[in-house]
């Protein structure tokens, strides 16, 4: 009896050895070679580099731009906290999806008011203070305005809502040369290289940077933002920062 039960105990161990050394050390050694062979750059983070070799983020994770110069992406309900990925979670029925996820917050009179607050209109000492996700409607507004868009001026539904990572770094076509305009403009105010800015060479530049459908028929063509502003740059110089 002791006898089986040691051989059965060392078949196992040596069972349980072999597994470790498949599971454990070959098979991840297997797919680690086969990235970096077949696939190395996107097994590497599908980093983008800057002319000077610099790595200046991914194509999979957005960035958030905010100066005119730039195209600006779509929505992030976390920032474009790459730390932190994650969407509003509001779904279609919540009026919030709309009008933003803030909140009223009542102070006792003479308290400082909460920081970022804007008073209630026929609410004493209550204030609005606006949540993380600003909702379609004032990111409609903002994006008409920042573009000198007319009130109604349609836009794609990507440019007023967040993603469900927070992080997309494309934007579609539509909002992309929606954006024209403002950039032309506030690049040829930098003078410089920028004075031959045109809509035909910015538009060549969105072409560019825009991936086609994915096995040509799986979702929409899509611009990747990063990758456009830096080649805005490489074109027309980079803008000082201020």
């Amino acid at each position: 009896m002791l006898k089986t039960i040691g051989r059965e105990t060392w078949n196992s161990i040596k069972i349980t050895l072999v597994l470790l050394a498949l599971c454990v050390i070959l098979y991840p050694l297997l797919v680690w070679g086969v990235g970096q062979l077949a696939f190395n750059k996107q097994a590497n983070g599908s980093l983008i580099k800057d002319q000077q070799g610099n790595v200046v983020g991914s194509e999979l994770i957005g960035q958030q731009f905010s100066m005119p110069e730039y195209f600006h992406g779509r929505p992030s309900a976390v920032g474009y906290n790459a730390g932190g990925s994650g969407a509003s979670n509001l779904g279609p029925t919540n009026p919030q999806l709309i009008n933003g996820n803030g909140s009223e917050v009542t102070v006792a009179a003479g308290q400082t008011p909460p920081p970022g607050g804007t008073p209630v209109a026929g609410k004493d000492n209550t204030y609005y203070v606006p949540g993380s996700y600003l909702g379609v409607k004032n990111y409609a507004d903002q994006f008409r305005q920042d573009n000198g868009l007319p009130a109604d001026a349609k836009l794609p539904a990507d440019i007023v809502t967040a993603s469900g990572s927070g992080l997309d770094p494309n934007i579609s076509v539509e909002a992309a040369n929606l954006q024209v305009n403002r950039v032309i403009a506030a690049r040829k105010a930098l003078s410089g290289n920028s004075a031959t800015i045109s809509p035909d060479k910015v538009k060549d530049l969105i072409s560019q940077s825009t991936d086609g459908r994915d096995l040509g028929i799986l979702g929409e063509p899509r611009v990747n933002v990063l990758k456009l502003n830096l080649a805005l740059d490489a074109a027309y110089g980079k803008p000082p920062t201020k």
